[in-house]
């Protein structure tokens, strides 16, 4: 005789959770480049260091430059003399205005040639535009590079950016607040905070772009790095079977049987999330009789 078991389940609050993978990228990144040409004469940081803001990396050899800037100082102070003194005659009468604009045309250029050398002077330490890390180092000592040589690769991993796709089935329930725990490929899992949720999908796929950040405040977590991200709906009623327990009715569709009023009932299958010992299927209030035992002896009805 085949024997029907039954077993009540009860239900629990469970948050709806769906799984994607995704690769870590960083905040952003630079191509560090020279914006004057010179000669390497130190670099002061190694290649995959952290670095600072406004930290000097590279410094250019200065060769004249400090002797040319201390000329055009010197420069503006004669300018300023002869434009005093042109200005004290054109007062007087006694020179035409002219002159007078000769006199502040060669104090103007002046001034502009210690702007010039300062600039020179500035540029040939090169620092750092943000706090990042550096790599793809492209230089040695003694190198000589030009206007726009690039000098080093800066990478800014905090925070982290985790970028994935999420289909169109659940991208209505993705929020900004949708909590979001992100596992890295070493087994360990840090939380993570959605920042972008694109708004047109991406053609072929179907697929909604998302970014994920996460802090990382030291900068030793790396991108390029394969990532499982776990992203938590609102809480449902749910009960927690095994997958054993599922069944197959006439059309194919996939559920579990359980019993109302001594009467079996096909319920389709509606999974909140899986674990490793079993599955949560929401659609469940209360207590639920579940056929636990020959399924496959009872029909619907």
């Amino acid at each position: 005789i085949p024997k029907v078991e039954v077993t009540k389940y009860n239900t629990s609050a469970v948050s709806r959770s769906i799984e994607i993978y995704g690769r870590t990228e960083p905040e952003r990144s630079l191509k560090l480049s020279a914006e004057v040409e010179g000669r390497v004469e130190s670099i002061l940081v190694d290649e995959g260091q952290l670095v600072k803001k406004g930290q000097v990396i590279v410094e250019l050899a200065m060769e004249d430059h400090l002797e040319q800037l201390a000329y055009a100082k010197a420069l503006v102070r004669q300018r300023e003399i002869e434009f005093e003194g042109a200005k004290s005659l054109s007062d007087k009468g006694l020179q035409g205005e002219s002159l007078l604009a000769q006199a502040r045309a060669a104090l103007v250029a002046a001034q502009a040639s210690v702007k010039f050398n300062e600039i020179l002077v500035q540029k040939s330490s090169v620092r750092a535009p943000f706090a990042g890390v550096l790599d793809m180092r492209q230089i040695e000592v003694g190198s000589f590079v030009r206007k726009e040589d690039v000098l080093f690769k800066l990478v800014d991993l905090d925070p982290l950016i985790v970028a994935a796709n999420v289909t169109e089935v659940h991208i209505d329930d993705l929020k900004r607040d949708t909590r979001v725990d992100v596992e890295l490929v070493n087994g360990n899992s840090v939380p993570g905070r959605i920042r972008y949720i694109a708004s047109v999908s991406a053609v072929g796929t179907n697929t909604f772009p998302i970014e994920i950040e996460i802090d990382n405040p030291d900068q030793k977590m790396k991108a390029g790095v394969s990532t499982e991200l776990h992203l938590q709906f609102n809480d449902e009623q749910a009960i927690k079977v095994t997958p054993a327990l599922l069944s197959l009715d006439a059309k194919g569709n996939l559920g579990v049987k359980t019993v109302v009023d001594n009467t079996v009932v096909f319920n389709p299958i509606d999974m909140i999330k899986a674990d490793k010992d079993g599955v949560w299927l929401g659609g469940f209030n209360g207590e639920t009789d579940v056929i636990t035992l020959g399924q496959g002896f009872v029909r619907p009805g």
